[in-house]
């Protein structure tokens, strides 16, 4: 998931340990992504929308 999102998007991506089962991705500082939301990880289409917020 790192590697795809590094691939995609000149962000800081930085992975960090959470909660159990936790999982949001961040972009430059802004949450834009969380599990506990959506209760699944996000598709290669959302990460590849993700890089170009």
């Amino acid at each position: 998931m790192r590697d795809r999102l590094q691939k995609l998007a000149a962000a800081d991506i930085e992975l960090k340990v959470g909660r159990s089962g936790q999982f949001d991705v961040t972009v430059d500082g802004k949450l834009e992504y969380t599990r506990s939301t959506t209760g699944r990880f996000p598709t290669d289409d959302e990460i590849d929308d993700l890089a170009e917020t």
